[in-house]
């Protein structure tokens, strides 16, 4: 399994996951053309995408869904919540999911894990291709009950880690948008993410930071709070508009 951050963040997300037979594209956050290019410009190509699947409804991960459908002809899998509203906006019907239930994508079977963030029906992901399992864990609202089971499960995982709780209450959101990013529904803090790595941490090939906020984070301070609370070596980081590439899982 070769893996892909192609842009993480609040302007855009898009990941890349690659088999042998296939890929899949986690979230259209980022236009086609984009990805093709840094695809390219990685020894990759977007012919070998076989479907999008997106986590949720926020812009930064459903935008441009329906380039995707329309242009390359790519069947796009989107939480059930979100079918009418596409069928309305972008003029097409794409593929339903519940959150929960299990995708199978060519070779790939993607666990789709509801999660309590402040869109209906959103979604964390486990993706496995029969012999690695990678755990996809963004925009979680709070580390909810019976997370710990599923990431308990994986061989490398990608985690949020969206924000450091001084910088954001100093930072220029108000204190409504504040409120809403520490709120149940919102994103997990660096070290709310990194209290979630720490018991499982012997297990994991790698971690992944990602979504990390372009005002109330840097990656600096994300890591420096993981090698805090974890105590181990430097996690990879998705940084904002950087492809980062991720150590593959064979």
């Amino acid at each position: 399994m070769k893996i892909l951050f192609l842009q993480s963040g609040s302007a855009g997300n898009c990941l890349y996951v690659e088999t042998k037979h296939g890929a899949v594209l986690f979230d259209a956050g980022i236009t086609a053309k984009q990805v093709a290019l840094r695809l390219e410009s990685n020894g990759y190509s977007l012919a070998k995408v076989q479907a999008v699947v997106v986590s949720h409804g926020h812009r930064d991960h459903i935008h441009h869904s329906g380039v995707y459908h329309r242009r390359l002809k790519l069947p796009v899998w989107v939480p059930r919540a979100c079918k009418d509203w596409l069928a309305e906006k972008e003029g097409f019907s794409p593929q339903a999911y519940r959150p929960g239930e299990i995708l199978t994508i060519g070779d790939l079977t993607i666990e789709t894990i509801p999660t309590p963030h402040d869109f209906p029906d959103s979604a964390a992901f486990i993706v496995d291709d029969g012999h690695n399992r990678l755990g996809v864990f963004t925009d979680l609202g709070h580390a909810f009950a019976g997370l710990e089971k599923y990431l308990a499960t994986v061989d490398a995982l990608i985690i949020e880690s969206n924000y450091d709780p001084v910088m954001l209450a100093n930072g220029p959101y108000p204190p409504d948008l504040q409120a809403r990013i520490r709120g149940p529904g919102g994103h997990l803090s660096n070290v709310e993410a990194a209290n979630c790595v720490k018991k499982w941490k012997h297990q994991y090939r790698w971690v992944c930071l990602a979504h990390l906020s372009q005002h109330n984070n840097t990656p600096e301070v994300a890591e420096k709070t993981f090698q805090k609370v974890v105590g181990r070596g430097t996690p990879y980081i998705a940084e904002y508009f950087t492809v980062t590439r991720l150590p593959a899982l064979e």
